[in-house]
């Protein structure tokens, strides 16, 4: 087994312990194929239910981590990467899930591509119905996108300059280059996945949309961070972060993000 599974833990209640329980659920029914281990990286002031909700799963090999430090998600998924003791790591939201067949295929295709850094998975987005709203990661397939080497799946920065709606949630990164290129920015928000691929790029990693890799992402549950950046971000703010992202992408390391303009814009209103 050559990959490790974190799910970030921010918060904690009644209703996130029944989607923790379905995302659990989809990493414990994975077809032939070892179950992976569980790295829940955790903000400190919600440890005891943490401790005792993975209490009830001890036939699943886990690591807890606590995180006293800011539990946005990119801090989270950066610290849980210091406990990998793997090759590649993804990340599994505790309110989404993972198919069958998803370790399967990804160490078929860790296998037979190892030069590739980042594998996108085939995202499903759904409403609080559980209804599908949208694919997502697709376009590099639908559009016919292609890659320097000329084979269709490869993300190329003009695609991702084109098409900036592509996530990074349950993909499977490969954590050598994941620390090389200095993790992901706590300090972009809204688009700091897409900071973080366009970086990649910039970098020379190989980033690959697998179809048979599937995601299921509750898209903007109520109360979640993209919930909250949705409701309240007005359209020149979002635009704000794109551009910011695009420039943030040219240097390795988290920075202080010049906000004055964001800041105009909110006296504005």
């Amino acid at each position: 087994m050559n990959i490790t599974i974190i799910i970030p833990i921010h918060e904690y209640n009644e209703q996130i312990s029944i989607y923790l329980d379905k995302a659990i659920e989809s990493i414990r029914k994975q077809e032939n194929s070892e179950i992976p281990k569980i790295i829940a990286v955790y903000a400190a002031n919600i440890e005891h239910d943490i401790k005792n909700y993975f209490q009830r799963h001890v036939d699943l090999k886990f690591e807890l981590v606590k995180n006293e430090g800011n539990t946005d998600y990119q801090s989270q998924v950066n610290l849980a990467v210091d406990s990998v003791d793997t090759d590649y790591f993804s990340v599994l939201e505790f309110d989404d899930e993972i198919s069958t067949s998803y370790i399967k295929n990804s160490e078929n295709y860790i296998m037979n591509y190892p030069d590739i850094d980042v594998l996108l998975t085939m995202m499903i987005e759904v409403n609080e119905k559980n209804e599908g709203i949208k694919l997502t990661n697709e376009t590099v397939w639908s559009q016919q996108f292609v890659g320097e080497n000329g084979e269709i799946g490869y993300l190329n920065l003009n695609s991702l300059k084109q098409y900036t709606d592509f996530k990074l949630s349950g993909a499977i990164i490969k954590k050598s280059e994941f620390i090389s290129v200095g993790r992901y920015k706590s300090n972009i928000k809204l688009t700091f996945m897409y900071e973080f691929l366009l970086r990649m790029l910039n970098n020379a990693c190989k980033v690959f949309t697998v179809p048979k890799i599937g995601y299921k992402h509750f898209a903007n549950r109520e109360g979640s961070l993209f919930d909250n950046y949705f409701k309240n971000m007005p359209m020149d703010e979002r635009k704000f972060w794109f551009e910011t992202a695009a420039k943030e992408s040219n240097f390795m390391n988290d920075r202080i993000v010049d906000t004055s303009r964001l800041q105009k814009i909110e006296i504005k209103k």
